[in-house]
């Protein structure tokens, strides 16, 4: 079965630093492993690194060659303001060139297919749908109103009264897109929300997991060792809000109790662009550890004895926890963070919720080695087979051709 599509991003992923780019990325190079990407279009900034962004599009654009890149604009606040007045920012801050599909046409005429690979670059990919006549899948790592919205209670006003405005706009949009006939199907990040979307949405919808880590072989994966001190481990991204939720949480609440149990542990916070707020927190908790910005994070899972996912905001599928589970670490996640993946409390995983049963969770992982290692080959085992990326592709495909998938 040969595919040839053209892949439209949400904004430049190279280098892959967060949980959505590397979701771009996994996603690009699954296409590039199957021979099935026929070429991408990425929103760009004009100058990103006057937005303190290191986008490397030479890099990108000789990753997928000969496949071509086609750039577009990114327009910030200021300029698609005109254009976000009804329709929300995300999406009108990436308008689409005129003469886009005479040239996605002439340099990529073998495409047979397109994959609007994010909810902000719909106009694009309606754009390249209708014009050229091609099949349409919408991935969405969302659901996009309810995420904003979250977003919004975790910030103060008047700001949060600008997002929540968004948030609205953007509900209004997605359900518009849920009935619109130039998508051919919807594929869902995460399962809890491909069920509800498939109970309102006119277009067909099918869970797929994610990406993340691209086609790479299981046995090229790195492998976790326990080591003989304990240590606990945070992987994420240390700029985000609901990361700063999560930590700050586990900080106040669950910490202190872990540490009466294990005065020796230590907790280390790993990830890029830390803000002011995670260097206090460090400061004032004592055991703690900050290592930003390192070349690979997955380097510190492996050498930890339990990770935590202590997510208490926020919406959509934790891409992090998958990463966890990957390298088969055993990992202690709240329920919120553990949604959409399908996995089993005490078999995949240690899930618990308030920070008495959180921190009892990490002390016994601490405590009891072989319970916890046998969690953690499990939630390998499961980590697996929802990074089967060509069954995932196969189920596109099968949106791309119109067929109800089978849930």
């Amino acid at each position: 079965m040969s595919r040839h599509w053209i892949v439209v991003a949400g904004a430049p992923f190279f280098p892959a630093q967060d949980g959505g780019e590397r979701e771009h990325l996994g996603f690009i190079e699954s296409l590039l492993a199957e021979g099935w990407l026929a070429g991408l279009v990425v929103p760009t900034d004009e100058d990103p690194a006057s937005l303190g962004r290191e986008d490397d599009m030479d890099a990108l654009r000789e990753l997928i060659a000969p496949a071509p890149l086609f750039m577009t604009p990114r327009l910030r606040l200021a300029a698609a303001a005109p254009r976000a007045t009804r329709r929300p920012y995300v999406i009108a801050s990436r308008p689409v060139p005129r003469n886009l599909p005479a040239r996605v046409a002439m340099q990529a005429p073998e495409a047979d297919g397109v994959v609007v690979f994010a909810f902000k670059s719909a106009d694009i990919g309606k754009a390249l749908a209708t014009e050229l006549g091609l099949p349409a899948v919408l991935r969405h790592h969302n659901l996009e109103g309810p995420y904003h919205q979250a977003l919004a209670g975790s910030m103060a006003p008047p700001k949060s009264w600008a997002v929540n405005l968004e948030a609205a706009r953007i509900d209004r949009e997605e359900r518009r897109l849920e009935a619109a006939d130039w998508i051919t199907g919807i594929a869902d990040i995460s399962a809890t929300d491909a069920e509800i979307r498939r109970a309102r949405s006119s277009v067909p919808v099918a869970h797929v997991p994610t990406f993340a880590l691209g086609p790479k072989p299981a046995e090229e994966r790195p492998v976790w060792e326990r080591p003989a001190s304990p240590v606990v481990v945070f992987v994420g991204a240390l700029h985000v809000g609901t990361n700063h939720d999560a930590i700050e949480w586990f900080a106040a609440e669950v910490w202190p109790r872990v540490r009466e149990q294990h005065p020796d542990a230590r907790w280390q916070i790993v990830g890029r662009t830390p803000t002011e707020r995670v260097h206090a927190l460090v400061a004032r908790t004592p055991g703690t550890e900050l290592h930003p910005d390192v070349p690979d994070p997955r380097t510190y899972l492996c050498q930890a004895s339990v990770a935590i996912n202590p997510t208490v905001s926020g919406s959509g599928v934790n891409i992090k926890l998958v990463e966890y589970l990957s390298v088969g670490i055993p990992v202690v996640s709240t329920t919120k963070g553990a949604a959409g993946l399908g996995l089993t409390p005490g078999k995949d995983l240690f899930v618990a919720d308030t920070a008495g049963e959180f921190a009892g969770a990490v002390a016994q992982a601490l405590a009891a080695p072989d319970p916890a290692r046998s969690v953690g080959r499990q939630g390998l085992t499961t980590a697996d087979r929802i990074l089967d990326v060509r069954g995932s592709l196969r189920t596109m495909a099968e949106l791309m051709d119109g067929v109800p998938p089978a849930r």
